[in-house]
């Protein structure tokens, strides 16, 4: 019996980070009939700062005769490395290597490591047959032979690229056992579809093949049933769009309902976004991500993607009167975005009220149309992984240097900071475009209370700082108590949420007119609302998650959520 190990490296300690790419490629191997009794997989997960020998080291002593390597942009040195210390201490095993490195630049992945062959595109069938081949003719004759199967690449050999697989023979690798439900705190990645209807030039899909393969209805009941039962607590549901088949999505979302323990995690086209989808969000514990990029039309059509500005502000108008938690993301660097636009693109993604904003440098990925174009479109990124662009023809390094610092404040501030509940409301008296108001607080918030401490209570003080040192250079003094009650009262309910801590606050407000004020507006609220100082407990529970009450005084109020968030 040969032992294979799938060995992969997560690009951070997320639980997102499963090894999904190479559980298939061992539910394809388990559940060949050719291989059953002969080839035994088993996933070897490498360790974030590992050192290649050690990992090679862990690879042996778990038994392993074969290795594969499922490599990505963040890995590739990594594996690399392991895989060539696993060669020097196993001459004779077979080593390969897949992923989207392999793919995109496959002579190139030969030469840097020591991987006999490569399986390049999806890997399934491609990874059986090979193996396949080297049982039957050994190593050497199936290195030597004159069969190369489609999606193989063998050094100094032709390649032919591999059909797309077939989504209904696919093996599950969750109902093979290949990959294991964890409960509670444990996410599952819930594969639905291959491929895409976009074809986005900074994406893999720009060049892969056309259409969606949707995965069979049986088999997504299955794994549904599986992390149900297994107590799972959150899913990230893996299909680009997944509202692109009105009906499919229905139906899917129905499913989804029958799970009302799981917390779900989709990524969704806005313009495509409908009343009746949308209702049937609003009834799962769900967040969406909605992929923006840019708000520049011109910029977005030259990457092959349409953006209907009406219909995308509809379906998040949609989300928001909803109540689903959506996100957006934002790439700086792209061709035609200079540093106003991307300025214009976050102020844009603000005005909607988002939970969070994920932002991105461009990757000039490998195999892209744009790494194809990059001379021609006047983009330079760094040659080695992750391949991040260094300046463009729109925006030189120092501007580039700008966008990043910018994109480190909104995340730090907005998203870590959870300001979506009263962001708006305190940029309205400072009359300010959120990427000023970030811009200096990049420049200038490091020097606030708190600066640089992680978590949301030491970026609140933060904000607070900052806040108060804005409104008393714009004169806005008489708004400043009103404001700082709503920040902290917000702060406190997001971690009974997130963190599950309780806490005691002086409130100069009722705590229900406080939550009130940013649909009032400051200027409102400070000069309509009574002052009813005095303690407010926020401690998790109630119907919404948190409770808010007063600690001393008359009577109890009754809390909700945090913004969306």
């Amino acid at each position: 019996m040969i032992r294979l190990a799938l060995v992969s490296l997560p690009a951070n300690d997320s639980i997102e980070a499963l090894p999904l790419g190479a559980a298939c490629v061992s539910a394809a191997v388990s559940a060949a009939a050719s291989l059953r009794g002969r080839v035994e997989p088993f996933l070897l997960e490498g360790r974030l700062g590992e050192a290649p020998a050690d990992l090679a080291s862990r690879i042996a002593s778990s038994g392993g005769d074969w290795a594969g390597f499922s490599v990505y942009s963040w890995s590739r040195k990594a594996l690399c490395a392991a895989a060539r210390a696993f060669r020097a201490a196993r001459p004779g095993a077979l080593l390969f290597a897949g992923g989207p490195e392999a793919t995109a630049e496959p002579e190139a992945l030969l030469a840097e490591g020591s991987f006999d062959f490569l399986v390049a595109g999806e890997g399934e069938s491609a990874a059986v047959r090979a193996l396949e081949l080297a049982l039957a003719k050994g190593i050497p004759g199936f290195l030597g032979g004159a069969e190369v199967p489609p999606g193989v690449a063998l050094p100094g050999r032709p390649f032919r690229r591999a059909p797309a697989e077939d989504a209904a023979a696919l093996a599950s690798p969750w109902l093979s056992g290949s990959l294991a439900p964890r409960p509670g705190e444990g996410l599952a990645l819930w594969e639905l579809a291959r491929g895409c209807p976009y074809r986005c030039a900074y994406c893999y899909e720009s060049k892969g093949e056309a259409g969606v393969r949707r995965l069979p209805l049986p088999r997504l009941k299955a794994e549904l049933e599986l992390f149900r039962r297994s107590g799972v607590g959150s899913a990230f549901v893996l299909d680009p769009t997944f509202n692109a088949d009105r009906r499919r999505a229905a139906e899917l979302l129905g499913l989804m309902a029958g799970a009302p323990g799981i917390r779900w995690k989709l990524e969704l086209r806005a313009e495509l976004l409908d009343a009746a989808t949308v209702e049937r969000l609003a009834g799962l514990d769900c967040s969406v991500q909605v992929g923006l990029q840019s708000s520049k039309a011109e910029t977005l059509a030259r990457l092959g993607r349409g953006f209907d500005r009406e219909a995308f502000a509809r379906g998040l108008r949609l989300l928001d009167r909803a109540g689903v938690v959506f996100g957006l993301d934002l790439i700086y660097g792209l061709p035609g975005d200079a540093l106003r636009d991307f300025e214009a693109s976050l102020d844009y993604a603000l005005g909607f009220g988002p939970n969070h904003l994920d932002l991105f440098p461009l990757a000039l990925l490998p195999g892209t149309e744009l790494w194809d174009r990059a001379a021609e479109l006047g983009l330079e990124a760094s040659p080695e992984p992750p391949y991040l662009v260094r300046r463009t023809r729109e925006l030189p390094e120092a501007d580039l240097a700008r966008a990043a610092g910018l994109a480190a404040a909104a995340d730090r501030f907005y998203s870590a900071g959870r300001a979506v509940g009263w962001f708006r409301a305190a940029l309205a008296p400072l009359k300010e475009r959120p990427s000023a108001f970030l811009g200096r607080y990049g420049a200038r918030g490091k020097a606030a209370p708190g600066a640089g401490g992680k978590g949301q209570a030491a970026i609140e003080a933060e904000q607070l700082g900052f806040l108060e040192s804005s409104y008393r250079e714009r004169g806005l003094e008489r708004l400043w108590p009103a404001l700082r009650d709503l920040v902290r009262l917000h702060g406190a309910m997001s971690r009974a949420l997130a963190e599950l801590e309780a806490a005691e606050l002086e409130l100069g407000y009722d705590p229900d007119e406080l939550l009130a004020a940013p649909a009032l507006g400051l200027r409102r609220f400070a000069a309509e609302a009574r002052r009813l100082p005095g303690a407010v407990r926020v401690s998790p529970g109630g119907q919404e998650g948190v409770r808010v009450e007063r600690a001393r005084g008359p009577g109890r109020r009754g809390g909700r959520a945090a913004g969306r968030g």
